[in-house]
């Protein structure tokens, strides 16, 4: 009998206990799973160490929740928008831990732990003090076949993966479309030891099969899929809707002070109870369509 993975938010995120170190998908203002950083957030959970190979604004509104404690990965960036101003001001006050790679160190360690090595090697910090930075994970060693040195990463295997897809069906076989794949997606929830997937929608798996091309992870190595229509909002999903600029602005101008930020905290995150609230506090289907209309124009 096929195990059925659907789940509501509230229970995927259960998923995440404190402490945890979690893989999230995010390609700065792309392809976010912000559903479940919002319900993470409502639950309260503590000393979460994020992994991300470019992260955006679901870092930092975590930082800015104080879910996070430490910050794993290549960069976070909201790109035209500007800086994570909550992430940088955690960092600079020694509440986040950094423990930057680049993104091909990335890459390597959560290879190794999805391949169930101890370790991956690469050249892309090589010239770099990041080596140095951080020897528990990172080793400047001899090419064995007599080649030029290579750096060992060590494998990273994260407690909980999180990522957003567009479609999967009960059994939580995932499916995306070719215009929005990201390196990380293939990677990350194969070395996580849970997986949580939200989908724009949940379908019969015979729609999967009409282009099984477009699969992407096996529901084997999923845990929990949660159908959330827009659930990478703020971020965008190609090519069903584009990223809300207006509210990326919006975030990183009330991000600029404490009492602001704590606003926009209630109102767009804690207070909301579900999606369908959040998305009517973010201007409901106006702005749901204007971003459909945006990707489609």
């Amino acid at each position: 009998m096929i195990q059925d993975k659907r789940a509501s938010l509230a229970e995927a995120a259960s998923l995440v206990q404190d402490g945890d170190v979690v893989a999230l998908q995010n390609m700065a203002t792309q392809l976010a799973p912000m559903a479940v950083v919002r319900e993470l957030i409502r639950q309260g959970r503590l000393n979460l160490g994020i992994v991300g190979l470019l992260a955006g604004i679901p870092v930092d509104w975590m930082a800015a929740a104080g879910v996070m404690d430490r910050f794993i990965g290549g960069a976070v960036t909201m790109e035209q928008f500007g800086l994570c101003n909550r992430y940088r001001k955690g960092v600079e006050a020694g509440a986040i831990r950094v423990e930057e790679l680049s993104e091909t160190a990335v890459n390597a360690r959560l290879g190794a732990g999805a391949r169930n090595l101890p370790f991956l090697p690469t050249r892309g910090l090589i010239g770099t003090e990041l080596i140095g930075m951080d020897p528990d994970n990172l080793r400047l060693i001899e090419d064995p076949f007599g080649g030029r040195p290579v750096v060992a990463c060590r494998a990273l295997v994260p407690d909980v993966a999180i990522v957003h897809a567009h479609r999967a069906d009960r059994a939580g076989n995932v499916q995306l479309e070719p215009t929005a794949e990201w390196p990380d997606l293939g990677i990350m929830p194969k070395a996580a030891n849970r997986v949580i997937v939200t989908v724009e929608e949940i379908v019969e798996t015979e729609v999967l099969r009409r282009r099984p091309d477009r699969t992407v992870l096996p529901g084997f190595v999923v845990d929990a899929v949660v159908e959330v229509p827009f659930g990478a909002h703020p971020t965008s999903c190609f090519p069903f809707y584009g990223y809300d600029s207006a509210m990326h602005l919006a975030w990183v101008a009330a991000a600029r002070d404490d009492v602001t930020t704590e606003q926009f905290l209630d109102r767009y995150i804690r207070e909301p109870a579900d999606q369908a609230e959040y998305l009517r506090a973010v201007g409901g289907a106006t702005t749901m369509l204007a971003l459909e209309r945006m990707e489609h124009a």
